[in-house]
């Protein structure tokens, strides 16, 4: 204890610091955990509410509407981990080959969109791919084809939702991984250089080696956010699309903010922190035994 406290008296502001995020988790992450309970109740559907045990998951099973909002979470999932995960990569080790002055410039422009908030992204999109005078559409029309509602088109609706997820995030990505990249010996590469290796063998046997613990966390870190998806769909989502494109997030919305079943909602938040929490241990097992780099 006295041994804490001395290093806390010397670096107390370094731990002043860490403070506004604890209370932050405390205040959003944790003390919210206390109203678990309430998806095992009817609480807001009644005056009185009462513990009615697992009836509330029973009729999640039963559900078609939460079966629906369950695969297309899923589904949107899988879309977002096999499209967009190995973009940032791909970018990074791109940009990496690129000069100093050309690498600033395209690094810039592919990390702005990241700070643009979902409701800005949903209006260029929407705006982009208007029927009426879309880019998209006009340039369709330039080739003689028909204009297409892909913002009510269930056909393409998944589709623009994964290129704006692309578009809005593949910079952050991108970032992390050419911070990481930036740590690699440079004299690997010019011994490498020497014996003849050519830019791909570079990056095989040196790059992609050296940077696999950072490929392995932002694997874990990408899987942990897959179900939690909520403002982009809730921003662009309409009732032509819902069918393909209500998540279980949208769905707990739904249900709790404007149906007022509260334990409802609350137990499909639960369903969606276990399958979550499934997911996090499968991939740190899969980075493991496949990447041989443990992350919890």
């Amino acid at each position: 204890m006295k041994l804490f406290l001395k290093k806390f008296c010397r670096q107390k502001y370094i731990f002043l610091l860490v403070v506004p995020g604890v209370v932050w988790f405390a205040v959003f992450k944790f003390f919210p955990l206390w109203y678990i309970s309430k998806a095992f109740t009817d609480y807001g559907t009644t005056a009185n509410p009462s513990f009615t045990g697992l009836d509330n998951f029973r009729r999640l099973v039963l559900s078609p509407n939460f079966l629906r909002a369950f695969k297309n979470t899923m589904i949107l999932s899988f879309y977002n981990i096999v499209i967009y995960f190995p973009l940032p990569i791909l970018l990074a080790l791109s940009m990496n080959e690129l000069g100093k002055k050309m690498k600033k410039v395209v690094q810039f422009t592919v990390y702005i969109p990241y700070f643009f908030s979902w409701v800005v992204v949903g209006g260029i999109f929407t705006l982009m791919l208007s029927p009426s005078d879309g880019i998209v559409n006009q340039i369709l029309q330039v080739f003689g084809k028909e204009p297409v509602y892909f913002m009510a088109d269930s056909r393409y609706f998944r589709g623009v939702l994964v290129g704006s997820q692309v578009w809005k995030e593949v910079g952050y990505g991108t970032v992390i991984y050419i911070a990481a990249i930036s740590t690699v010996d440079t004299q690997l590469y010019e011994a490498a250089a020497v014996d003849g290796a050519g830019y791909i063998a570079r990056m095989w046997h040196i790059t992609l080696p050296c940077i696999r613990s950072t490929v392995a966390t932002v694997l874990l870190l990408t899987v942990s956010r897959v179900l939690q998806m909520f403002e982009q769909i809730f921003v662009m989502m309409n009732d032509s699309v819902k069918n393909v494109a209500d998540v279980l997030k949208t769905y707990s919305y739904f249900e709790g903010m404007q149906r007022g079943d509260i334990g409802y909602a609350t137990a499909i938040g639960l369903f969606t922190s276990a399958v979550s929490l499934i997911l996090i241990i499968s991939c740190n097992i899969f980075s493991k035994k496949v990447l041989k780099e443990d992350i919890l």
